[in-house]
């Protein structure tokens, strides 16, 4: 049995699907009941509600599992606390392999969100349970909240400079290095870099994009109040918010390059391009 936190999130439930591909039995986690049924349709065998601040709900969640993947809450101030929690829960259900989802360059303390990554990683290292770090670049899918403006208006609109380059990668690959990861030996005591192919700045993402569409798309520079009211508006928090303009004043002023050499070795094959998954994006999502 493998537990898998943050299952009804983004990330957790492209990697849930990826795991279900591997016929692995999956105990979901998650934080509401009602979502029970979502996770089950996905393929999980079991899910156990809880809540990741309170290691009373961890334990029994974590108790006959041999692997347990863990995605934290996306910029979450106690991500060095709730992973503890699922550690030692781990190390006193004696886990196999725990997988920690952390986040490429953890070492940029300038971005909390990455600083408390590399202090969870840091913890889970020195608990001496066997582990797994995966550190993933930007996703791809950054690019699916603002699709229908870009699709129908031509506007690639993000909070940083149009210039500066990512090494962005594909969702589906990485949940399914994960799934790899989680049910194949081989991977202990690793930490893997996991940028995509390609060093894109955002004027050249609008150039793709518009090539695969066969219309004009330019990139924007949003200025980060603008991005910061926008996302207050749509109810996220303050201090989320807070951590969304630190990190794309760090991204605007350094970018976010990394090597894809492990990503295409873990893949066994050639990682998705940004266009094939633009492609991909439009056939799904086509113009009505």
């Amino acid at each position: 049995m493998l537990l898998l936190t943050g299952a009804n999130g983004r990330t957790g439930r492209a990697v849930l699907r990826a795991l279900d591909a591997r016929g692995a039995a999956v105990r979901a986690f998650v934080r509401d009941g009602s979502q029970a049924d979502a996770m089950r349709d996905l393929g999980a065998d079991e899910v156990v509600v809880g809540d990741m601040r309170d290691a009373a709900t961890i334990t029994p969640a974590v108790a006959g599992c041999e692997v347990v993947v863990h995605i934290g809450p996306p910029m979450h101030p106690d991500e060095v606390q709730i992973t503890k929690a699922f550690v030692d829960a781990s190390l006193a259900g004696g886990v196999d392999h725990f997988v920690y989802y952390s986040v490429m360059h953890p070492f940029r303390r300038d971005v909390r969100h990455h600083a408390l990554k590399l202090d969870a990683t840091e913890f889970l290292v020195d608990s001496g349970l066997p582990y797994t770090v995966l550190e993933p670049s930007r996703y791809m899918q950054h690019l699916e909240p603002i699709w229908p403006r870009v699709r129908d208006e031509g506007v690639h609109a993000m909070p940083f400079g149009i210039d500066k380059q990512f090494s962005v990668v594909d969702l589906v690959d990485l949940a399914e290095i994960t799934a790899t990861v989680a049910t194949e030996p081989g991977h202990l005591y690793a930490s893997y870099e996991l940028a995509g192919p390609e060093a894109l700045s955002q004027r050249r993402m609008a150039a793709i994009i518009g090539e695969v569409l066969d219309r004009e798309v330019t990139a924007r520079q949003i200025p980060l109040d603008e991005m910061a009211a926008a996302a207050a508006a749509k109810g996220i928090g303050e201090d989320r918010v807070q951590q969304m303009r630190v990190m794309n004043a760090h991204y605007d002023a350094h970018g976010f390059l990394g090597n894809s050499n492990v990503l295409t070795y873990l893949l066994n094959r050639q990682p998705t391009t940004f266009r094939s998954y633009v492609e991909r994006l439009a056939a799904q999502q086509p113009a009505s």
